[in-house]
């Protein structure tokens, strides 16, 4: 009876514990931008975003993606696991189960190694310049990578969180593409 009791409120913490993992982790890992430029569309602010990449460049997208995932599943499963087999080892045998557990402690850094492998193949595919969007059907012209990395013009966030470019002429206003709001230009810092 204790047994089942402890093993239902295991699985009810892990799930609870995973569930909010996801609720505060998935936000972020969607809006991260790991170069100025950002990987949303500019018109529409989608994420299904072609890039003019060279073709081994988008041969190495897929992998970075699932070698990405891969580590991220191994972390967000495996902290609640090494959690779990500490408490059930000091549950059921006492003290001397602890050291099990810390030796699952060690496949951590393996996952988050992992994962971090994965980012930065994704991030690599990401610094090329869009090509055209999956979502409103945008095209782009071809831009050289350096020119779409570094530009000088600077970056405006709205208040719907959508990233817009400051134009170039003086007095200019923008109309954000995601909410449809216009903005005063800010002036140049």
């Amino acid at each position: 009876m204790l047994s089942s009791f402890l093993q239902s409120l295991a699985t009810k913490l892990v799930e609870e514990i995973l569930k909010r993992l996801v609720e505060w982790l998935a936000p972020k890992a969607l809006r991260s931008v790991p170069h100025r430029a950002s990987p949303n569309c500019p018109r529409c602010g989608g994420y299904g975003v072609a890039r003019w990449a060279p073709g081994k460049v988008r041969a190495l997208f897929v992998p970075s993606l699932l070698v990405f995932t891969w580590g991220f599943a191994g972390l967000l499963l495996g902290l609640p696991l090494v959690v779990l087999t500490v408490v059930g080892g000091v549950l059921s045998d006492g003290i001397g189960a602890v050291l099990p557990a810390l030796l699952a402690l060690l496949g951590l850094p393996f996952s988050a190694t992992v994962m971090i492998a994965g980012a930065l193949g994704l991030a690599y595919y990401h610094s090329y310049p869009p090509k055209r969007c999956n979502r409103c059907h945008g095209r782009w012209p071809q831009r050289d990578r350096d020119e779409y990395l570094w530009v000088t013009r600077p970056v405006f966030t709205c208040a719907c969180g959508q990233r817009l470019r400051v134009p170039r002429a003086a007095g200019a206003r923008l109309r954000c593409p995601r909410c449809r709001t216009e903005h005063a230009a800010p002036a140049d810092r």
